[in-house]
C-alpha cells in the first residue's frame, strides 16, 4: 500500500512507481484524500485507490479519525508493506501500520521539515517527525545528506534508516526529460504561453508558489538583474499555496505587474519550458530530494540553487552547477548574475550535472533497488 497525504503527490512525486511495482508481481493499493487528478492517476498506475482524508496541517482531532481509518483498512486488506510519504502521511501511516501489525512500515523522509520552522511550531513537527520514525520499521531519506542530519541529531537509530541508491523519490524519466523528444510545433506552442521572442534570456523556476522556496528571493533578484539586463525574463511554474506559506505584498505585486514576469500555474510539460531557459534557479529553503534539479539535470540545463540539504546531494559547487547561501538574496543575485556572464562555463557544468543524472538517477534503475529492497524486507520478517 502506497500512501502519500495529497493525490498530486501520487501523480507527481511518486509517479510510475506504483505500476512498476504491480508489473514486478506486487498487488498494489494507493491511499490519498481525494483530488481532481485521481482518474489519470488511476488509470496511469493501474493500480485501485482507497480515499482517506488525510490533512497537511496540526489537526488533532481529523488525524485520530484518519489513524482509526487507516487502521480498518490494513486490519482487512492485510498489507504485508506499506510505504508512506509526506510528514502528515507518515505520521497517521506509520501509527495506524503499527496498531494493526502490518509487518514492514517503510516511510521515505522526503525532506525534514522541523530543522526550518523556529518556535514552538518547529518543536511540534520535529516531535511528529520523531513520532513517525518510532512506529516505521524503516526509514528511507531521499538523500544522503538528510540521512547524516537525522544520525547527528540523534532523530532515529542508524539500523533503522538508510538511502536507497543514490538517493531520490523516484529518480529521473529519462526518456520524457530529454532534448531529443521535444516536438517543434509544441515547443511554438509554449513560445506563445510565455511571450516569447528571440534574444530574450529566460531564468526558469518550477515549484510550488511559497516563501520556503525562496520565490520572494528570486523575484527581488530578477528585479534587480532585470535593470542591468534588459533582454531577462522570469518564468514560474507553479501553483500558488497561500494558505500553508504565502508570498509577501511586495512579490505578490512584482509577479501580477512586471510585464517580464510569467506565471504558469500548472503544467504537464516543464520539459518544454527547460528547452527554452537559459539557466535554471532553485532558491528553496529545504528539499528532500527536488525532482526538478534532476529534470534539469536531465535537460542539460544549466543551474542555480540553494546550499541546502536535497540540492547538495545533486550539485557540486563550480563543478555541476553553482550554490548560493539559503535565505540570502545577495549570494543568489551574485550566482545568476556570474551565471548570466559565463555562459561558456556553466553549459561544462551542466554537461557534468547531465552524465550524473544519466549514471545514478535513471528511474528504472531507483524502482528495481526499491522492488528488491521490499522483498528483502518481506523475507526477513517471514524468518522472525
Amino acid at each position: 500500500m502506497r500512501i502519500t497525504a495529497a493525490s498530486l503527490a501520487l501523480k507527481i512525486s511518486v509517479r510510475g512507481q506504483m505500476k512498476y511495482m504491480r508489473d514486478h508481481g506486487f498487488d498494489v493499493t494507493m491511499i490519498s484524500s481525494l483530488g481532481p487528478e485521481l482518474p489519470e492517476v488511476i488509470a496511469a498506475e493501474q493500480c485501485p485507490h482507497i480515499a482517506v482524508n488525510i490533512t497537511r496541517k496540526i489537526t488533532p482531532f481529523a488525524d485520530l479519525q484518519t489513524i482509526f481509518r487507516l487502521y480498518r483498512i490494513f486490519k482487512k486488506e492485510k498489507p504485508q508493506v506499506i510505504h508512506s510519504e509526506n510528514l502528515k502521511a507518515n505520521l497517521v501511516g506509520m501509527i495506524a501500520g503499527w496498531l494493526a501489525g502490518v509487518p514492514v512500515r517503510i516511510q521515505t523522509m522526503a525532506g525534514l521539515v522541523s530543522p526550518n520552522v523556529p518556535g514552538i511550531k518547529g518543536k511540534l513537527i520535529r516531535w511528529a517527525e520523531m513520532i513517525s520514525f518510532r512506529f516505521a520499521t524503516d526509514v528511507w531519506p531521499n538523500s544522503h545528506s538528510s540521512l547524516r542530519y537525522m544520525l547527528q541529531t540523534k532523530m532515529l537509530p542508524a539500523k533503522k534508516a538508510t538511502v536507497i541508491g543514490a538517493g531520490s523519490s523516484n529518480g529521473v524519466d529519462l526518456v520524457k526529460y530529454n532534448r531529443v523528444a521535444i516536438k517543434a510545433d509544441r515547443l511554438e506552442v509554449i513560445k506563445k504561453m510565455i511571450r516569447y521572442k528571440t534574444g530574450e534570456r529566460i531564468l526558469l523556476f518550477a515549484g510550488r508558489m511559497v516563501k520556503d522556496k525562496g520565490i520572494q528571493e528570486l523575484v527581488a533578484v530578477f528585479t534587480r538583474l532585470q535593470q542591468q539586463l534588459p533582454s531577462l525574463k522570469l518564468v514560474l511554474l507553479g501553483p500558488w499555496e497561500n494558505e500553508l506559506d504565502p508570498l509577501n505584498e511586495e512579490t505578490n505585486t512584482a509577479i501580477n505587474t512586471n510585464e517580464s514576469i510569467i506565471h504558469i500555474p500548472w503544467t504537464d510539460e516543464v520539459e518544454y519550458y527547460f528547452v527554452l531557459a537559459e539557466l535554471f534557479v532553485f532558491p528553496s529553503h529545504r528539499e528532500g530530494f527536488p525532482n526538478v534539479l534532476m529534470q534539469a539535470g536531465a535537460m542539460q540545463v544549466p543551474v542555480v540553487c540553494s546550499a541546502i540539504v536535497g540540492n547538495i546531494d545533486m550539485v557540486e559547487d563550480k563543478i555541476s552547477g553553482l550554490l548560493h547561501e539559503v535565505k540570502q538574496e545577495q549570494s543568489l543575485y551574485e550566482a545568476v548574475l556570474f551565471a548570466l556572464n559565463n555562459k561558456e562555463s556553466m553549459q561544462e557544468m551542466a554537461e557534468v550535472l547531465y552524465q550524473e543524472m544519466v549514471k545514478s538517477y535513471d528511474r528504472n534503475i531507483l524502482y528495481a533497488q526499491y522492488r528488491d529492497a521490499y522483498l528483502a524486507l518481506i523475507r526477513a520478517k517471514a524468518k522472525q
